[in-house]
């Protein structure tokens, strides 16, 4: 059973609390708190005389055991909870004493808590370090990517119109010819011992093309007659998601059922009211979004490209220690979104296989981008304030097509609003140093 113990937030505020603190390391702290014996004492005593007025003990009425028998029975474990209690009423007191702003929970470790004698125990913290940043102004950057031009506008009007085909039968013929789309049954022999048989794989359509069934494509179909079996092989490729099936050489045993021809709808006003898209009923209406959607693109490529720039040079010239709860936290969370991909993309996320080095090297350097940025925003004053906020928000609905209530709704809770503006700030701060830079804008 749990042993509770009273708040201890009238004793967090009592002087005689020792507080000791070393600097191990840039990003290292250690604080030593002693407690005085009466702050044990009172806790003890208000442990107990707690203690006594919950648990049933035979012979003794609810709240007359006397304390040695209580402690007889409990002792070690009323002396770990009043440790514990001990430690969250007096860390935050100590925090501040020194000054200290924790960037993840600290490290504690404890002593032995003793009637009538003090109490230490000891918190490693990590802190977040000085910067003083240098040699920002200036950088040397190249400016990559263009606008999207009307090759890239006419390539994706053809995407979607391959997006938008059906699948019609073929009643005049029973053999396949390339361009067709077959309707297959299939399965794989010789793959290695525990690797995924994909066996009972039924009415999968792959195009008859040049290219790997891997993908979609299966070219020795062509000439080959409904109903007819063949056997393909099949090289898995070197980088395959599932381990055991890198570089594998199988054979595919494919049986065509059906042929079905692709009917991709004609590039006009029709086609566009088939996407559904609210307002959009002309081409040209669809031609106008899709320029603007890649010109977007477009720029948050170029954006990420100058980020990237900027804070290989900071860095390269400002070297500092990251707290390695803060990377460890950004590692996490990417290992997170690539199982997320993989999930969506239909895949086992138990097959997934990341370079741990590579990840975390990743992750320190965003952290690390984050904190010079973050640093030379102060050190040159730029602050967000709520006009940007609002056309920020306002931008977020024209761009999403949706009412500016629900976008601001969205970052309305104060972790939201403040990442919200700490993103702002950054990119505020990218534009500061791009201003300084010198850019090589390439060939005309």
């Amino acid at each position: 059973m749990g042993v509770r113990v009273p708040p201890l937030a009238t004793l967090a505020g009592r002087s005689n609390v020792k507080v000791q603190l070393e600097e191990l390391s840039p990003i290292v702290r250690r604080l030593t708190v002693e407690l005085p014996p009466v702050r044990v004492d009172e806790a003890l005593a208000d442990a107990y005389r707690s203690l006594g007025r919950t648990v049933k003990i035979r012979g003794f009425r609810p709240g007359k055991a006397p304390r040695r028998i209580l402690e007889e029975l409990y002792k070690d474990q009323v002396e770990r909870d009043v440790s514990t209690r001990l430690v969250e009423g007096s860390l935050a007191g100590a925090l501040a004493e020194k000054a200290i702003a924790a960037v993840a929970t600290p490290v504690i470790e404890q002593d032995r808590l003793v009637q009538g004698q003090p109490y230490r125990y000891r918190a490693l913290i990590e802190v977040m370090p000085k910067i003083e940043p240098k040699d920002y102004r200036g950088l040397s950057l190249v400016a990559k990517g263009a606008a999207a031009g009307d090759d890239a506008v006419e390539a994706e009007l053809a995407r979607i119109r391959e997006s938008l085909a059906t699948l019609d039968p073929v009643p005049d013929r029973k053999v396949a010819l390339e361009g067709d789309v077959a309707i297959i049954d299939y399965d794989f022999s010789g793959l290695p011992e525990g690797a995924p048989k994909a066996e009972g794989n039924r009415d999968t359509a792959v195009e008859v093309a040049p290219g790997s069934i891997l993908a979609g494509f299966l070219v020795e179909l062509k000439g080959v007659e409904i109903g007819q079996r063949i056997d393909v092989p099949v090289a898995f490729p070197v980088d395959h998601p599932v381990e055991k099936l890198r570089g594998v050489q199988a054979t595919c045993r494919v049986t065509l059922k059906a042929l079905r021809r692709r009917d991709v709808p004609a590039l006009d006003d029709e086609m566009v009211k088939d996407l559904d898209e609210p307002g959009l009923t002309t081409l040209s209406a669809l031609r106008a979004r899709i320029g603007q959607r890649l010109a977007q693109a477009a720029e948050a490529e170029a954006a990420h490209d100058r980020r990237e720039q900027i804070v290989a040079q900071l860095l390269e010239k400002n070297r500092f220690e990251a707290p390695t709860a803060l990377i460890d936290r950004a590692a996490e969370g990417m290992l997170r979104r690539i199982a997320e991909r993989i999930v969506e993309a239909g895949a086992d996320p138990k097959e997934l296989r990341v370079d741990q080095a590579k990840l975390r090297a990743m992750a320190e350097q965003r952290i690390k981008g984050e904190m010079i940025l973050a640093a030379i925003a102060d050190r040159e004053g730029i602050t967000v304030g709520e006009p940007e906020v609002d056309a920020y928000l306002e931008k977020v609905a024209r761009d999403e097509e949706v009412p500016l209530a629900k976008a601001k709704a969205r970052f309305a809770r104060a972790p939201a609003r403040a990442a919200l503006v700490a993103k702002l700030r950054e990119e505020k701060t990218l534009a500061f140093l791009a201003a300084e830079a010198n850019i090589d804008k390439g060939q005309p």
